[in-house]
Parts: structure tokens; C-alpha cells; sequence
């Protein structure tokens, strides 16, 4: 029985650790497509000031 339960903890344990790692992963994806939004706007923005006379 108290295989079981240490199994059972054991596999608890690495699911935390692999959602945690997802969530982690997710974070730094969405930031860096945040970024790469920002700059692409910067650069739409400094392209659409130029006007001619």
C-alpha cells in the first residue's frame, strides 16, 4: 500500500512539474509575440508619417 501511495505522489509530482513547464513555455511564447506586435507597429507607424507635398 505504501508503494502505491508513493507511486501516486511520484506521478502527481511530474504532472505538476510538466504543467508548470507548459504554462512557462506559453508565457515566454506570448511575450515574444508581443514584442514582435509592438515593433511591427512601430515600423507601420514610422512608414505611414511620410506624406509627400
Amino acid at each position: 500500500m505504501r508503494w502505491l501511495m508513493t507511486g501516486l505522489l511520484v506521478s502527481l509530482g511530474a504532472l505538476l512539474l510538466a504543467a508548470a513547464g507548459v504554462a512557462h513555455h506559453i508565457w515566454l511564447q506570448r511575450g515574444k509575440q508581443r514584442r514582435e506586435m509592438l515593433e511591427a507597429l512601430d515600423a507601420a507607424q514610422e512608414t505611414d508619417v511620410e506624406v509627400e507635398p
